[in-house]
Formats: C-alpha cells, structure tokens, sequence
C-alpha cells in the first residue's frame, strides 16, 4: 500500500508541476523578443504592452466566468480547456500577424484564467493534508516555467526565429495535457486513484472536502460558483477596510511586476548593451528569486518571530529599490534584479498570509480574496501598456521607472495602513 500511495502521489505532484509551469512562461516569453515582433508587426510599444497587460486583465474579468465553468464540468475537466485554450492561443499569437497577435493574446489570457481558479480548489480538494506541500510545489513551478521563457525564448528565436520559438513551449504544454489526462481523467472527481487508496484520516477529509465542493457547486457565489466582486454583508468593517487597502496594494505590486517582467530584457539591450539572449537571461533573475520570496517569508516568521508588519517592510524595501536602482545606479543591475525577484514573490505570501489569519471564516476570506485578485489584476493590466507608452513618448527609460517607483511607493503606503487596521480580529475556528 506504501509503495502505491508513493507513486500516485508522485504523479499527482508531476502532473500539477507541469500544469503550473505552463502558467505563466506564454506571457513573459514575450519580454525577450518584443524587438522582433515589433518590426514584424509594425506594433507600437504602446500596443506591444497590451500584449502583456491583456492576460493579466483577464485574469480580473473572466474569473467569476472561469470559476462557473469549473461548478459546471469540474476542475479535471476545466484544466483540459486551460491546455487546448493555450495552445490555440500561442498559435494565433504566433502566425496571425498584428490582429492575430491581439486576438491570440485574449484567448491564453482566457485559459491562464482557469488555472488561477483551478490551483487553490485543486489543492483543497485532493491535498487537504499537504496543502503548505502543494502550494509550495505549484508556486515553486510557476516560476520556473518563467525563468526558463524569460532565459531561452530569445536563443531560441535566434535559432528558428520568434514564432517558432513561441510555439515550441508547446511541446512542454502537451507534455503537461497528457499527465493531466492521465492523472485527471475528466470523468471522475479527484485524480485516477479512488478514496480508498488514501489511509485514514486523508481518506476522510479528501471526502468530505469533495463532498463540500459538491455542494457548493449549486450555489453561487461559493468556492466553485462565481465570485462577486463586491464586498458581502458578512464581512466585518475592519476587514473590509483591510480588503480594499491590500486591494490597492496588490494593483500596485502587479503593476510593478508585469511592467518589469515585460520591459526589463528591452532595458538591458538599450542601457547596458547586451544581446537580446545576453538580456533575456539577465531578466530571468526577476523570476528566478521570485522561488525565494514565499520562503524566506515563513522562514523569517519561523526563525525569527517576525510579525506581518516587519516582513512587508523588508519585501516592499526591496521591491522599491528595482526601479530605483535602475534609475540611480544601473550599472548594478544584477542586485537590483534579485531583490525584485525576492520582494515579487514575498509580497504576494505576505498580502494574503494576512488576510487568511484576519477572515473570521473559510467564506470571508474567500470573498477578499476575490476582490483583491479580481480588482488587482484589472488595474494591474495597465502596467505594461502605460510603461511602453511612456517610454516610447520620452524617448528614454526615467520617465516610465519613475513611474514604476512611484506606484510602488503607494504600494507601500498602502500595505502598511491595511496591516495596521484595527478590529481585523484572527480567524475563529
């Protein structure tokens, strides 16, 4: 019985691995060859950073859709749609010319939705017990998938030019369908193996977390139903002022990350004379040390007895000293990468680690969380667009990393006065 709990679980961690390395790598695979699709394209700079503000919005709008779909089908089967609706997607993006480009956007904008709804159930749904485990592993594999686009799209396109190294991340996309499939066959509720290959207390609470997701499926506004984007009766005053601050802060911190992950290899080639490869794979240690945020964040907790108002004073320091020391002190780039890296990814655990201590129950936190994403990821769409105009207007990169550093400033503002409300009481259990 060890022996095959061993090697399901193993499958059940490759397959959501590759699920979430796929999440992400279509977008900032855009950063490294944005110079060749602009001269083949004849897009503006402006319209290019609509390429890369375009998911990100629809990971605002098409969440309430994507989550009535998941009620509908069932995560197994929604994941699929996520897989096809990709690979359509980075195809269109690739041979469609100009509008192609625009409309093949929408559609991985679209599917990437699905995953984000998708991670979270998934996790409660078949990990109850590993959920720290699996949560680690998804957020661990997001960035490597960005790592490797950000660092060999551009040797790639090198190679076999920027369509062709587009489309071949889809060999890893078709990978990632297959152990799905396998894993998660759409016809059942949970991966292949049944309850009672799980001992014990697992076996118990994988039921009854199904059994909760099932019902749920019926009334709106649950874990599967649509999420509203306004604030429910049931929250308390002090949450939802809490809820609109991280709001705020969460645009903010997105606006930062999408603008640089889409801009940086542009700014490397421009102000530090590197190749485009040369660019891409300096611009990877943004997603590289993004892997060493959401630890260092809990381990400073742990080790240290840091409280939320320390730790988001350390992350911001160093999310606001990227476009800052891009501005001053370019020459040090490297530095200023690996810090953004690590505040990008400590930021996000720091936000919501608040808000899941602060939610009197499952259904509150449910409901900030949806606003905070849903609200964050629609502003957050701008950042690449308003950057790329800014720097095609100015002529120069001040104008749009002064931009950057001041809306992390809000930022900054804003996460200390969210952590710092009062009446937030802790969770009751």
């Amino acid at each position: 019985m060890t022996r095959r709990i061993s090697r399901t679980a193993a499958l059940a961690l490759i397959a959501v691995g590759l699920m979430s390395l796929n999440s992400r790598a279509p977008v900032v695979a855009l950063g490294p060859v944005l110079g060749d699709i602009q001269r083949d394209t004849g897009l503006s700079s402006a319209v290019v950073g609509l390429l890369a503000s375009i998911p990100v919005l629809c990971f605002g709008l098409v969440t309430p859709a994507a989550a009535w779909l998941m009620g509908r089908i069932g995560i197994n089967h929604a994941v699929l749609y996520f897989f096809g609706g990709l690979a359509a997607g980075v195809a269109i993006r690739s041979f469609g010319g100009a509008p192609g480009a625009l409309l093949g956007t929408v559609v991985i904008g679209m599917a990437m939705t699905i995953v984000n709804v998708a991670t979270p159930l998934l996790v409660g749904r078949d990990f109850p017990l590993r959920a720290a485990l699996m949560t680690g592993v998804t957020t661990a594999a997001v960035n490597v998938g960005t790592t490797l686009a950000s660092a060999l799209t551009a040797p790639l396109a090198a190679a076999i030019g920027w369509q062709g190294s587009l489309v071949s991340w889809l060999g890893l996309t078709a990978i990632a369908a297959g152990a799905w499939f396998f894993v998660f066959p759409p016809g059942k509720d949970g991966p292949r193996w049944s309850d009672a290959d799980f001992p014990g207390r697992l076996a118990k609470e994988a039921l009854r977390r199904r059994a909760e997701l099932k019902a749920a499926q019926a009334q709106p506004g649950t874990e599967t139903g649509p999420l509203p984007l306004a604030p429910a009766p049931g929250i308390s005053p002090a949450n939802r002022r809490m809820m609109w601050l991280f709001t705020v802060t969460f645009a903010l911190h997105n606006v930062g990350y999408y603008a640089m992950t889409l801009w940086l290899p542009s700014y490397l080639v421009q102000t530090q004379g590197m190749t485009p490869s040369g660019a891409g794979l300096g611009a990877s240690l943004l997603q590289v040390f993004a892997i060493a945020g959401p630890l260092l964040v809990p381990a400073l907790a742990h080790l240290f007895g840091w409280g939320p108002m320390r730790l988001f004073a350390l992350v911001a320091a160093c999310w606001v000293v990227l476009p800052a020391g891009l501005l001053l002190a370019p020459g040090l780039w490297v530095l200023w990468a690996v810090l953004g890296g690590i505040a990008q990814g400590g930021t996000f655990t720091v936000v919501f680690t608040v808000v899941i201590n602060r939610a009197r129950s499952l259904d509150e936190n449910r409901r900030m969380t949806a606003l905070i994403q849903s609200v964050g990821y629609a502003v957050a769409s701008t950042g690449p667009i308003i950057m790329g105009g800014l720097h095609e207007a100015a002529g120069n990169w001040q104008a749009p990393l002064a931009l950057v550093l001041g809306a992390l400033v809000v930022m900054v503002a804003s996460g200390f006065l969210a952590i710092r409300t009062r009446g937030a009481s802790p969770r009751r259990a």
